[in-house]
């Protein structure tokens, strides 16, 4: 790789730009401290968008420069987000068989035993509001809480990078199910950068935990078996995304034409109101199986 990229000086300018920029917002960066920030961030944008651009047809190169990106922040703690405490605290209720959703923070706190490690970091790193509400995180996310809590041990920094491998094996699969998708739809699969290289998809999720990447991994797989015509395991798919974050819940009826309309379709069916009423009972019958079963 190395040799492939000798002759692109300016190419390899950017990449160890980029790559330094993330380091120093990884490790050098307080969260008051805009002026920094929003330099780092515009610099990043305009890199990457040239670096997309400069290696566009270099498919395995763009990949290493994403995950090396996101390699940087392998043992940083967040600093735009303190979530995370709450991730680590619910996960490690789950390791001890207790539900995150029975008790907020504060009222295991007025209990007078908490059955966690730490408990004393986590509840000051999660702040007041989080203390005191219940969980609001869905069950598929809380499996992979549940997972730093049981590889990490009694490290925060433990169950950081456990959190933070789950959301780039999501990322890495998204630029692997996205690639096909779009080689299907006849678009070039490069495309897929404009979301692996984005620095705030970079910063957010892999620098700041945040678990929108592994809801959009589980999305994009079921929206590409869905124009496969494989509509049971999409919809299963996009179950499992609600079940990361809710925002797909309110997507569904964006699905409903899709879902309906006509398999082969021919002169008589491209009005596609009439062939609706036509049609309603299997129109009908294919949306309700696939709404149904993603909500079950």
């Amino acid at each position: 790789m190395l040799k492939k990229l000798k002759p692109y000086k300016i190419q390899l300018l950017f990449i160890i730009s980029i790559l330094v920029m993330y380091c120093t917002f990884a490790y050098g960066l307080q969260r008051y401290d805009f002026v920094k920030l929003i330099t780092l961030y515009a610099a990043l944008f305009f890199l990457s968008f040239k670096l997309i651009h400069l290696l566009k047809t270099d498919f395995k190169i763009l990949v290493a420069v994403g995950v090396l990106a996101r390699c940087i922040f392998f043992i940083a703690e967040p600093n735009l987000s303190q979530d995370f405490y709450r991730f680590l605290w619910d996960g490690r209720l789950l390791t001890q068989g207790l539900s995150p959703y029975l008790l907020t923070p504060d009222q295991w706190v007025a209990q007078g035993t908490i059955p966690i490690s730490q408990s004393s970091e986590l509840l000051e790193g999660m702040g007041s509001l989080s203390r005191a509400h219940y969980s609001n995180y869905p069950p598929v996310n809380q499996f992979f809480f549940w997972l730093a809590g049981l590889f990490s041990g009694n490290s925060i920094l433990g169950g950081i990078v456990v959190l933070r491998l789950s959301i780039i094996a999501a990322d890495l699969g998204i630029v692997w199910i996205g690639s096909k998708f779009l080689k299907v739809m006849g678009l070039p699969a490069q495309q897929i950068f404009w979301y692996f290289l984005n620095p705030f998809i970079v910063i957010e999720l892999t620098g700041n935990l945040h678990f929108e990447g592994v809801m959009l991994f589980f999305m994009l797989a079921a929206l590409y078996l869905l124009y496969l015509k494989k509509w049971f395991w999409a919809a299963v798919l996009w179950g499992l995304s609600v079940s990361v974050k809710l925002v797909p819940l309110m997507l569904l009826p964006l699905l409903f034409q899709f879902l309906i309309k006509p398999a082969k379709p021919s002169v008589q069916t491209q009005d596609f109101l009439r062939y609706v009423k036509q049609n309603l009972p299997a129109s009908l019958w294919k949306s309700t199986r696939f709404y149904g079963l993603g909500i079950l």
